[in-house]
């Protein structure tokens, strides 16, 4: 009966967190839609040019230039050209602006911005490795219109984008692909120059990628950063003095920035910021400016320039200063032109009535009757003082309409379904109280709560309500579906959310309003006040932007407090009960006996304050990685054996000389040659070394192999789940040490010292207990292990903010990219600290015996509580937080800071449970299959 108890609370767990996962995907669809569809119908905003003004005739301007140069270099920060690392680009450039760059600063929305003029959705982010074709109206497609040749050459990304726009294309195939400096960039430069020799193109698009690779993989101040830019340099210089070049426009750009950690994808000014340099034949007519425009106002400026119609989806303003050669009325046409598009996108978004009731409309008429007054002293040649007041008024005024109309086309754009963010959030909610109760009152769940049970009647009350409100939903616009399939499979989770709000409501009030023939419901597991003040704050927390871009120090401060206030309260348990023995004599005795007891935790406090420093020890990096491997080896012996052991040595050897054949850490000094040679070998072998421990573990589950003996010389575990669990958390952790920054080894060791001291100080508190409670240790044990994984995740160099994630890892013996392995290493290496802790807390929990601590082995076995009780708990305190925040994002929803602080939170945060969830999927399955041998 217990087993199947066991298997069903498992069972229960995993339906629970599926459930959560599936609500999670629905809030994030409806919060984040996959692209921001406008509420007006596109093809009701006029897309031909203006020819006429108040009765007037007017001509749209010829191409400004004969070939256009849109030359990106991926990351390319503001301050990264300067005199010394691009001296022909930074002297010869006849205008420096910078340009804004909206969030997300990843690849893919930012080149829809430059090339549709409208903002991209912050969901962008997540599908930037899953491009699909760009549908909407481009700058590309208006030149495709025209038989414009466009040539193209660099990231891979934009044929993704544009697959039929390109005339010619050489697209680096590789793009994602971090450890390419160099040969991606070569391949662009050597098409460029083929290119030049041509004389066909309207458009030739450039796109190096090398500048964003050294940033992901040794960061922004890596010497071979310079070196790039020279590079880069270098290809300018070919264009600038290029023969064939005459009429030309050249801009350097890039399509983000790049953070101070060398990723991007957050907020920063170095992210958001990129420059534009722009080049041509004749610079004595452009005048210096250090403005900053948006990027997205590049496309309508580009479009008057290549003589154009302007994107329909475009938002953006005129840049004044790219239009500086033009002569005044076609000048005065490009901003009627761009103020004309923006009206009537504001008057299918907004309505007629509602924009000729505007300022911003008396704005526009003013400046089209002066634009008029202007047109016959422009054509003559007139120059006088009061054509250029009126040109002056009427440029302002037009730039004042975009500008404003921009604006509020902006904010329009920020849209959610609200249907499918209430089916989510109920979803999660109501799944996060569920497997909260349901832990809570362990004990009475299934019997008196009826939460673990099927109720057929309550199912079909759920499906009634669940079609009926899909239907209401759809009748009064809430719930937007575009096939009739979704809209049946929507009835699912309205089904589920109803279900289990019944059951939470139902079990609310038996809690709270128990019959009058019964006894009130009492709490199966013991909750800690100090333990739930921790959590609380933590998840009270998450309402505040400050907090959120600072949280590893709410982490740094609950965690350390929370193991001081525990040992503090042990050490006073224990020298009371020694006082009362020896009847209050000797009591400084007592103390110092008692303190020197606890002295490990203490020195556990000293560690982890250090561990906040790491980023500061590159000076005795080499040392600090060979005292980490070593430690750590030690650490895990005692779940290998001797043959596991010997393997594990080595692979760790392996590693240290993988990092010295890429030059971090001292190694022997060898050729460059020879060093590129090695470094295949070593991989090899760390990866036999690997899988010989993993062979070594996983023999003794075979049938043949089942015998008696300890695996561990005669102190090993009792069950083959154990071993093979020990096996896994073993390979998993070898694999981590390759895949972790040299710094960020010595976390492993640390880690697995914290936990296993945190345990015994949680096994001692309990112990000196007036009544000893199991149930109490396990729930410290796991609050515990929750903030100690959070503490070492952020110690790792994570945080809320995306550009902080590590891409080096996914690449470590890949000669392309494999977007399957990129993945499954990145996450292993990011969340390292939250699998391993959890793995760690599982084994520990099947390892334990409360005999080393006085207390007899208890009947149901203490390892029992690893499926039935831990868990179910572990899993509840990971789903609340998240479920909580999704309540927070929907208040949030029209913050100041909703994209750049809140957004990659949520993102995080879900993250976060699917990944335990997989880990637990992992786990279960073991659990499923061996643990009749427990």
């Amino acid at each position: 009966m217990a087993m199947e108890e066991n298997k069903s609370r498992l069972a229960y767990t995993f339906y629970m967190l599926t459930l959560f996962l599936c609500g999670a995907v629905l809030f994030l669809i409806g919060f984040f839609p996959a692209s921001y569809s406008v509420a007006e119908q596109e093809n009701s905003v006029p897309i031909d040019r203006p020819t006429t003004l108040h009765g007037e005739k007017l001509e749209p301007p010829p191409p400004s230039y004969n070939s256009f140069i849109l030359f990106l270099i991926d990351a390319l920060r503001d301050d990264f050209p300067n005199e010394s690392t691009m001296p022909v680009a930074y002297d010869k450039a006849c205008m420096k602006l910078s340009l804004h760059v909206d969030i997300p600063t990843v690849t893919m929305p930012r080149l829809k911005s430059i090339t549709t003029g409208t903002l991209s959705n912050f969901i962008d982010i997540a599908l930037n490795v899953g491009h699909t074709e760009q549908v909407e109206d481009s700058l590309l497609h208006r030149l495709k219109q025209r038989n414009a040749v466009v040539s193209f050459a660099g990231d891979h990304t934009w044929v993704h984008l544009f697959p039929t726009e390109f005339t010619r294309k050489a697209a680096n195939n590789d793009s994602f692909y971090v450890n390419d400096f160099y040969e991606g960039d070569k391949n662009v430069t050597n098409a460029l120059e083929s290119e030049l020799e041509k004389k066909d193109w309207t458009l030739l698009i450039l796109h190096y990628l090398g500048l964003d690779h050294i940033g992901h993989v040794e960061g922004h101040d890596s010497p071979k950063v310079n070196h790039k830019l020279k590079e880069m340099d270098k290809a300018v210089k070919k264009i600038l003095d290029h023969k064939n070049m005459d009429n030309y426009l050249l801009m350097l750009t890039g399509d983000h920035g790049m953070a101070d950690g060398g990723g991007h994808g957050g907020n920063t000014p170095a992210e958001t910021t990129v420059p534009l340099y722009l080049y041509s034949k004749n610079c004595s007519k452009y005048t210096t400016s250090t403005k900053r425009y948006n990027q997205i106002d590049l496309t309508p400026t580009l479009a008057l320039l290549l003589s154009v119609e302007i994107p329909t989806m475009s938002i953006g303003c005129l840049i004044p200063e790219m239009l500086q050669t033009l002569p005044l009325e076609h000048q005065m046409y490009a901003y009627f032109y761009n103020a004309h598009h923006l009206l009537n996108k504001a008057r299918v978004k907004f309505g007629h009535e509602s924009v000729r009731r505007s300022d911003y409309y008396v704005w526009y008429q003013n400046a089209t009757l002066l634009h008029k007054e202007l047109l016959h002293p422009l054509r003559s040649g007139d120059g006088s003082g009061a054509s250029k007041v009126h040109y002056e008024n009427a440029k302002l005024n037009y730039l004042r309409v975009a500008r404003e109309i921009s604006g509020q086309l902006s904010e329009s754009l920020v849209k959610f379904d609200y249907g499918l963010i209430a089916v989510g959030l109920a979803l999660t909610t109501a799944t996060s109280l569920h497997i909260v109760l349901s832990v809570l009152f362990l004990d009475v769940a299934t019997e008196q709560l009826h939460l673990g049970r099927l109720k057929l009647g309550q199912l079909l009350l759920s499906l009634v309500v669940g079609i009926i409100l899909n239907i209401v939903g759809h009748m009064l616009d809430q719930l937007i579906i575009s096939t009739m399939l979704q809209s049946l499979l929507l009835v699912l989770p309205i089904v589920a959310s109803v279900y289990l709000t019944i059951d939470v409501a139902q079990a609310l009030i038996k809690i709270a309003l128990p019959p009058l023939y019964s006894r009130r419901l009492k709490l199966s597991i013991p909750l800690p006040l100090s333990l739930l003040a921790c959590f609380a704050i933590r998840t009270l927390s998450l309402g505040s932007s400050s907090f959120i871009e600072f949280e590893y120090k709410t982490w740094y401060y609950l965690g350390n407090t929370l193991i001081l206030l525990i040992a503090l309260k042990t050490l006073r348990r224990r020298i009371t009960k020694a006082n009362v023995e020896l009847d209050g004599r000797h009591l400084h005795k007592i103390a110092s006996a008692c303190l020197w007891q606890q002295r490990k935790i203490f020195v556990v406090l000293l560690l982890l304050t250090l561990m906040r420093y790491l980023h500061r020890l590159t000076s005795i990096k080499s040392t600090l990685m060979l005292f980490a491997l070593l430690l750590f080896w030690a650490r895990l012996r005692k779940f290998t054996d001797t043959p596991q052991a010997i393997f594990n040595g080595i692979a760790f050897m392996l590693v240290y000389s993988f990092r010295g054949l890429n030059g971090q850490v001292h190694f022997f000094v060898l050729p460059q040659h020879l060093t590129a040679r090695f470094v295949l070998p070593v991989l090899v072998l760390f990866w036999c070394c690997l899988a010989l421990v993993f062979v070594l573990g996983y023999r003794t589950a075979l049938p043949q192999q089942h015998s008696s003996h300890s695996l561990l010389d005669g102190q090993g575990p009792k069950s083959n789940l154990l071993k093979l669990l020990q096996t896994n958390l073993t390979c998993s952790f070898m694999l981590v040490a390759l895949l972790h920054k040299v710094q960020n080894i010595v976390l492993l060791p640390t880690l697995l010292i914290t936990l296993d001291e945190t345990y015994k100080l949680c096994e001692a508190y309990g112990t000196t207990a007036r009544k000893f409670s199991v149930r109490l240790v396990h729930v410290y044990k796991i609050i515990m292990t929750i903030f100690v994984a959070r503490m070492f995740y952020f110690y790792q160099g994570n945080s809320n903010s995306l550009s902080t994630i590590d891409l080096t890892p996914g690449y470590i013996g890949q000669t392309s990219y494999n977007p399957i392995l990129v993945g499954f290493f990145v996450t292993l290496n990011t969340y390292s600290a939250e699998i391993h802790s959890f793995l760690y807390l599982i084994v520990h929990t099947l390892r334990a015996d409360l005999r080393n601590v006085g207390i007899i082995q208890m009947l149901p076995s203490y390892a029992k509580a690893a499926d039935s009780m831990v868990t179910p708990l572990y899993a509840a305190l990971v789903m609340l937080p998240a479920a909580f925040y999704l309540c927070l994002m929907v208040g949030f929803r029209y913050h100041l800071f909703i994209y750049s602080v809140f957004s990659p939170k949520v993102l995080y945060d879900c993250y976060t449970v699917l990944v335990f969830y997989l880990v637990f999927l992992s786990t279960s399955l073991y659990f499923k299959l061996f643990k009749q041998d427990a």
